[in-house]
């Protein structure tokens, strides 16, 4: 993979640990009940769940590839429609003042914060979908494993240092303040960005087509 690939999905992967979601207020949710240090455990929890949605995302690509490798522009358009909606979305995003659901129980147990950290990234079927529309983009069946799993790697260890950050940031007010007010820059930079470069890769996908 060249340095071209990699920071395509690096992006790509910031954008969508960014967007704001029922993770996030999860890890909140820990933060403020439990500790920074669950906090922390929650991040790297939902970062390996992260990693595994990835990899199940890239190996069944390049399956799908190796064997009805026609159907991969159709899932590149797709993918690339989809992120241009996803980038739309987070160019108008809203902020939602209302409080978190009172029924999650959090624990006091470290093991329950990893377990609510796994779980909230597992149970959100749109990581799937995310993951296969960027990686479709990317994946070609020559690709050995090491760069697979590189990849997974990828994506988990962002997903995971932005849980962290957001978790530091709660227990700073004025860290967690300065990104409440700048917040609609930030997702509109992101936004702006992935529709860009996804409009790209739906030219690229059309060209197949033509």
């Amino acid at each position: 993979m060249g340095i071209y690939e990699w920071l395509s999905i690096a992006l790509i992967c910031v954008a969508g640990a960014t967007t704001p979601g029922p993770s996030v207020l999860v890890i909140i949710y820990i933060n403020n009940t439990r500790g920074f240090l669950s906090g922390i455990i929650a991040s790297l929890a939902h970062g390996f769940g992260i990693f595994i949605y990835a990899l199940i995302s890239i190996f069944t690509i390049s399956l799908i590839d190796k064997n009805l490798p026609s159907i991969i522009p159709f899932i590149q358009l797709m993918g690339a429609i989809f992120l241009i909606f996803f980038g739309y979305k987070m160019m108008f995003f809203k902020t939602n003042e209302k409080n978190i659901n009172e029924n999650y129980i959090i624990s006091k147990k470290v093991t329950d914060s990893f377990f609510w950290g796994l779980t909230t990234s597992l149970i959100n079927p749109k990581i799937l979908i995310f993951f296969t529309s960027v990686f479709s983009q990317f994946i070609k069946n020559d690709f050995n494993d090491y760069n697979k799993v590189g990849i997974g790697l990828l994506a988990g260890i962002i997903d995971t240092v932005w849980y962290i950050l957001v978790s530091y940031s709660v227990n700073l007010p004025k860290l967690k303040n300065y990104i409440i007010v700048n917040q609609k820059i930030i997702f509109l930079f992101f936004g702006f960005i992935l529709i860009i470069f996804s409009i790209y890769l739906v030219s690229m996908s059309i060209e197949y087509f033509i």
